[in-house]
């Protein structure tokens, strides 16, 4: 899915963006560091009374029943704290929207990011979660049924995270919701293309591609539609393009990555394969070294094989890529710096 987020443009605000694009990172605020004053209020009092009517009804015969519902409470309590600690990443659907542009990239002297949102969430994937914003005229009831309905968890989190009131419908918000504020670093690639304000200054447009070169960012400059009030844009020259590639490397192959001899006869034709998704893997930007390349059995057919091959990203970190036949051959001809006994091997394998 394509994401976008707005960035301003004044010196100050643009050296700190400038700065955390360049380092692969976004910052995640809590919710009293955003521009919205509501945000994150949940009407509780309701969830309170129940379980406050439910001690008086179960309290009269059991007193451990009033020890356990306490017990809920303050796990309630401990939910809505973590809550406010969490971290927020703001992003919209759109790209057009005039008042973003107003609001957001300080009257068109800012720019706009645009990302992959698998991509952006591929390193810390498991600890984020991801909402689209729900607006209503009225803030969210928590009671106890939404508490403890065992098929709501995600609802239960989206509504105390990401309900705005209506007034804010025009941003179309997708939110990122972090364990904590900070830094959260990303797969550059999550970086597909950048948008420049109407009023953004030619400098800051040549910094930013000067600083971003080698990353195969597309960029674009906003523009009017004649005759309109509609915003649309142009794909521009990036004026440093470069043959050398941002974190490329050649990372090693485990010798006991690749086990071609334990392939099924059925496939053995396609054991090239294995050596030819081992160079692709070790060409990953943050692959450290190739631990295993093998036939994903279970997600192949007969009209669809498919491989993938696991590498380390980092210390107790592992990654996967899988790829289909046409795939791997699609990148593996893109390669340009083989040696060529590396190739007569894939060959002959």
């Amino acid at each position: 899915m394509r994401v976008f987020k707005y960035r301003g443009g004044d010196d100050k605000v643009f050296s700190r963006d400038l700065s955390s694009l360049e380092q692969d990172y976004f910052w995640s605020p809590t919710y009293e560091d955003l521009n919205d004053p509501c945000e994150g209020l949940v009407l509780t009092d309701q969830i309170f009374d129940q379980l406050d009517a439910l001690n008086n009804v179960l309290g009269n015969t059991k007193q451990t029943s009033l020890v356990s519902l306490d017990s809920v409470k303050e796990a309630f309590r401990d939910l809505i704290a973590i809550k406010d600690k969490a971290g927020i990443y703001s992003l919209s659907k759109i790209v057009t929207d005039e008042l973003l542009w107003a609001h957001y990239a300080n009257s068109h002297n800012g720019f706009c990011i645009e990302y992959d949102l698998d991509k952006l969430r591929e390193f810390e994937g498991a600890k984020y979660s991801i909402f689209k914003v729900i607006y209503q005229n009225k803030p969210p009831i928590m009671n106890v049924d939404s508490m403890f309905a065992t098929d709501s968890q995600d609802e239960f989190l989206q509504k105390l995270t990401s309900v705005k009131s209506k007034r804010w419908e025009y941003e179309d918000e997708i939110r990122i919701i972090t364990p904590s504020e900070g830094k959260q670093y990303y797969d550059f690639r999550a970086v597909r293309s950048i948008y420049f304000g109407l009023r953004m200054k030619k400098k800051n447009i040549q910094l930013i591609m000067e600083t971003l070169q080698g990353r195969g960012i597309k960029y674009f400059q906003m523009q009017l539609r004649a005759n309109s009030y509609e915003l649309t844009y142009q794909l521009i020259e990036d004026l440093y393009l470069t043959k050398q590639r941002y974190k490329y490397s050649i990372s090693p192959i485990d010798e006991y990555a690749i086990d071609a001899q334990s392939l099924d006869e059925k496939w053995s034709k396609y054991k090239p394969y294995l050596f030819k998704l081992a160079e692709i893997a070790r060409r990953e930007p943050y692959c450290q070294e190739v631990t295993m390349v093998a036939l994903d059995a279970a997600r192949s057919t007969n009209d669809n094989l498919i491989f993938f091959a696991q590498f380390k990203r980092k210390e107790y970190r592992y990654q996967n890529v899988s790829l289909n036949i046409k795939e791997i051959d699609d990148a593996f001809e893109l390669i340009d710096d083989l040696e060529e006994s590396c190739c007569s091997t894939h060959l002959k394998a």
